[in-house]
């Protein structure tokens, strides 16, 4: 312990009670750990301590381990314990390289990419990796992204159970230097860090970093914490901050920061209550990814103005055909601007055409919507009622979440002036041959049906676009060509496939498999709100392709 007196929780968090006190050099043993607290078996029952105010021991039975190895066959499984009974956390490939950091047994505990578990040693080559100092291949990168989570930690290696270096916000700009499984390097501050590749979307536009005269700042994340005259629990008190405040980092030492304050003094605060991000990066960046005085133009009557950047957020205001606002912002496929009250609210990107400062045009709708608007397009959520299809490893059910996508997609292809058809509106059974018949009975110009994937292998993983009619085929290729340049997931291609729907449908009709809930690491993935919304944007876009080629 780094402190005399130690606080022991009854959760894994600093608001939670106290359920008893420990001292320094006394020894428990460790039950789990959750991030970076420790549930330990006190005098007084289990508790949690913050794993940065404790050191943790080995012990004859469960031992620590610096090496690195590579897995030896396909298919093998990591499981949440020591042991075959335990569940599958996801499934591992041949080559794949994994940190080890203890051992029981014949088991080791592993990390590889943003997935921890255990494996049987009998499948682990330590090899070349078994030094200390090795790290996973790393594949050099030359892109730009853009973070889509609201707030990611970055760490100072690809592992979840890596230090926090710090963090980055939803709309947040990074320049990606390098990969690995699941991972991205990104320059952070001068320095490189890692975060988990399932919260960036690529973007085809550089993005800069804004210049400051400070490399990171501290945001203070407790309602109110000591500044110290030294970077320990020892120094003098020189001070208080609070919570939400934000405060230049001069250096770092031990995990303490030492920030300047407003009075142009510098203390010392513990870096476990700040939140680290790049200087600037929180403020809005307008000059850096919006040309001054860009303003968008509505296309439509009625056009949905939200709370945030999300077609489920609240509809603050709607907007007729040729109304005009200034640009604040940009979010992925969102524009954030200002109202005539001052406020700011989110408009989507492909239902309005962009104005610059210099007066030029570009209609993103016009080239997009303008292939969408009214046209027929009917949406056929597979499964539903007492046919629930495929459930996945952690129970998902096909029927549920293929509804959860159909609605997202209809609502961007409302939004563009489409005629959306759904062959259901709920958890209702509808037959194969009646979803045909909408199909048929509405004209439709494209007929879209949503799955997710399931078969016995669960390494099998990725989204693949099924055509059966020769009629079929250009729709088909032009969805999977914007499904494969958006999608995290493997790019399983175009095949024809003997589905009733598609089969049978005198329309231009394509069946989807969006990812295989049988791969718990790609149903992790798929059921997630900002999957689904890349999906259905993704549909969005090749059907614009579609009708406007």
């Amino acid at each position: 312990m780094s402190t005399a007196t130690l606080n022991v929780r009854t959760g894994p968090g600093l608001s939670y009670p106290v359920l008893t006190q420990v001292h320094r050099n006394q020894t428990f043993s460790i039950v789990e750990s959750k991030k970076d607290w420790y549930r330990i078996s006190t005098d007084k029952g289990e508790g949690w301590v913050a794993d940065w105010l404790v050191t943790r021991e080995s012990t004859g039975s469960l031992n620590e381990t610096g090496q690195q190895g590579t897995v030896s066959t396909n298919g093998l499984r990591l499981r949440k314990g020591p042991g075959t009974s335990e569940p599958v956390v996801t499934i591992l490939n041949k080559g794949d390289i994994v940190s080890i950091s203890e051992t029981s047994g014949s088991w080791l505990s592993v990390q590889s990419g943003n997935a921890g578990g255990w494996v049987h040693k009998d499948y682990i080559d330590l090899g070349a990796h078994s030094s200390a100092s090795a790290s996973p291949s790393k594949n050099k990168e030359a892109k730009q992204g853009v973070i889509t989570a609201g707030t990611l930690n970055v760490r100072k290696s690809p592992s979840l159970n890596s230090p926090v270096a710090g963090a980055v916000h939803r709309g947040n700009p990074v320049s990606i230097t390098g990969s690995v499984t699941g991972w991205y390097e990104i320059q952070f501050g001068k320095s490189k860090a890692w975060i988990s590749d399932n919260y960036v979307e690529l973007s085809s536009t550089p993005v800069e970093v804004p210049a400051t005269s400070s490399e990171f700042t501290g945001k203070i994340t407790v309602n109110s914490l000591n500044v110290r005259s030294e970077p320990s629990l020892n120094g003098n008190i020189a001070g208080k901050v609070s919570k939400g405040e934000k405060y230049p980092i001069l250096s770092e030492r031990n995990n303490w920061f030492e920030i300047k304050l407003k009075s142009g003094k510098s203390g010392w605060i513990a870096g476990w209550f700040v939140q680290k991000t790049v200087a600037g990066e929180q403020k809005k960046s307008t000059s850096s990814t919006q040309p001054a005085g860009e303003k968008v133009t509505i296309l439509h009557n009625g056009t949905n103005i939200r709370s945030s950047a999300d077609v489920q957020s609240n509809v603050v205001k709607r907007a007729d055909s040729g109304e005009t606002f200034s640009v604040t912002g940009k979010q992925g496929n969102w524009y954030e601007i200002k109202l005539k009250d001052g406020s700011t609210a989110y408009v989507a990107g492909w239902i309005v055409s962009i104005r610059t400062g210099s007066g030029s045009e570009s209609s993103p709708s016009r080239n997009t919507s303008g292939g969408i608007r009214n046209k027929v397009i009917t949406i056929d959520p597979g499964h539903g009622g007492r046919d629930s299809g495929t459930i996945g490893t952690r129970g998902t059910l096909e029927k549920l979440l293929t509804m959860k996508t159909a609605q997202l997609l209809a609502d961007k292809l409302k939004s563009a002036g489409a005629e959306v058809i759904i062959t259901r509106k709920n958890d209702e059974y509808v037959s194969l041959p009646s979803r045909v018949s909408l199909s048929h009975y509405y004209d439709s110009d494209a007929f879209i049906s949503i799955h997710f994937d399931s078969i016995y292998d669960s390494s099998v993983a990725g989204h693949t676009t099924y055509y059966y009619r020769n009629y079929q085929k250009d729709l088909a290729y032009d969805v999977h060509e914007s499904l494969a340049d958006r999608l995290p997931s493997r790019d399983r291609g175009v095949r024809t496939g003997d589905y009733h729907v598609i089969r049978e449908n005198k329309q231009a009709a394509i069946l989807l498999e969006l990812g295989f809930l049988s791969n718990p690491a790609e149903e992790a993935n798929v059921t997630s709100h900002h999957y689904q919304d890349l999906a259905a944007t993704a549909i969005y876009h090749g059907l614009n392709d579609y009708f406007s080629n």
